[in-house]
């Protein structure tokens, strides 16, 4: 499920809480995946790979991508105080 928040800018996220959530966070950045569990098997972290350019979210937060394309991590905290929740959507497949 995609979140989405705005300000002056648009903002698209989605929690990673989950496997569930590596394809929606796959169809919003269109970056490639990369996951690390425990050796007990818990889900530890999701790396998304474009290139030279990595990024590493863990469970709870949420990746983004803003109306300039930009891609990034951060907790929702930081979502809800620089933007306004404005709906919630499904992503087009």
């Amino acid at each position: 499920m995609i979140r989405i928040f705005q300000s002056k800018d648009r903002v698209e996220a989605v929690e990673f809480k989950d496997l569930s959530s590596i394809h929606t966070i796959i169809l919003l950045t269109g970056m490639g995946v990369s996951v690390n569990f425990s050796p007990e098997g818990v889900l530890r972290s999701l790396t998304l790979k474009d290139g030279a350019h990595e990024l590493v979210a863990i469970p709870g937060q949420f990746v983004y991508k803003n109306d300039k394309g930009t891609i990034g991590i951060c907790n929702y905290e930081h979502l809800a105080e620089r933007y306004e929740e404005v709906m919630e959507t499904e992503i087009a497949e």
